[in-house]
């Protein structure tokens, strides 16, 4: 049985979600065997003993790959972890040659095991285009006029690629001297080196589709509507994106459920809402039409 390589990005604060996108990866994948590769600086032993547990069940190893973050201590994430920019690291400290990347604000929900057989030997990655990056912030990135732009949570890697084009020190090169505030961090990064060389996914295997009345029109500028359906009815990997996520109390997401189902299994079963407040019960049950009257009407016409 061939071994499939899952790199994962995390801090310590992100261990509990680590942790559902971890066994919902096993759940649907109990045929496979994995090496998973977590990048973090400060996972404690205790929660280090937490993945430990949930793994031993199945066909799996792990190893962390720690490193000093001095090297990113000049970068402003923003509201975003730095962990996001780890997997900058992959040429540098992984010897694999093909791996899959996957962020953990996600779930899986059926077997990875196509996707991962996705043949990616001419493109850096394989992956699913995004839908809100338009020409005008492609060109600021410095990218072809043709080039897309993808969604960095799913990635087929093909790091010997990377290695052999020593794409560590082009990242950070590319990062130190842009002239532009990095919206979307070393998913940008990874957008403006690989100008458009990257292998299209279908949208099920990152389904990063939060609300299907407002997202719609977006999603129909790159998506077929059977590609969107498949999406929505059959989603490979769900990817919670955005500020408000499913284990936030006033989350609405579709499938905000799949996330609570895969954290019953885990060690933090018992985590309860943080932002569960009177003030936020009362919200989250005021009709859309009173507490967001815009986006109500915004999803009317989304419909019409």
């Amino acid at each position: 049985m061939d071994t499939k390589n899952i790199v994962f990005t995390a801090d310590n604060n992100y261990i509990q979600h680590l942790a559902v996108t971890l066994v919902s990866l096993l759940e649907n994948n109990k045929d496979e065997k994995f090496k998973l590769f977590i990048f973090s600086s400060d996972i404690t032993d205790a929660n280090k003993e937490k993945i430990a547990q949930i793994i031993k069940p199945y066909n799996c190893e792990v190893e962390y790959i720690v490193f000093d973050r001095k090297i990113f201590e000049h970068i402003d994430a923003g509201r975003y972890s730095i962990a996001t920019y780890y997997r900058l690291l992959m040429p540098k400290y992984l010897n694999v040659d093909k791996l899959l990347y996957l962020d953990v604000d996600m779930v899986i929900n059926d077997s990875i095991k196509e996707l991962y057989e996705t043949d990616i030997e001419n493109y850096y990655v394989a992956a699913v285009e995004d839908a809100w990056r338009d020409k005008a912030y492609r060109n600021r990135l410095g990218m072809s006029e043709d080039a897309k732009y993808f969604n960095a949570g799913v990635l087929v890697v093909n790091l010997k690629r990377w290695r052999e084009e020593n794409l560590f020190d082009v990242f950070i090169e590319y990062e130190k001297n842009s002239k532009i505030e990095l919206e979307s961090h070393d998913q940008d990064i990874f957008n403006a080196i690989f100008n458009g060389n990257w292998k299209r996914l279908p949208l099920k295997y990152n389904q990063y589709e939060k609300n299907p009345d407002l997202d719609k029109h977006n999603l129909l500028k790159i998506f077929t509507q059977e590609e969107i359906t498949e999406a929505q009815e059959h989603p490979v990997i769900v990817h919670y994106i955005g500020g408000r996520k499913p284990w936030h109390y006033r989350n609405e997401h579709v499938q905000k459920a799949l996330y609570w189902k895969y954290l019953k299994m885990t060690p933090f079963k018992d985590y309860k809402p943080t932002d569960k407040s009177l003030r936020n019960i009362i919200s989250k049950n005021t009709p859309l039409v009173i507490r967001n009257p815009k986006r109500y009407f915004k999803s009317l016409l989304s419909k019409s």
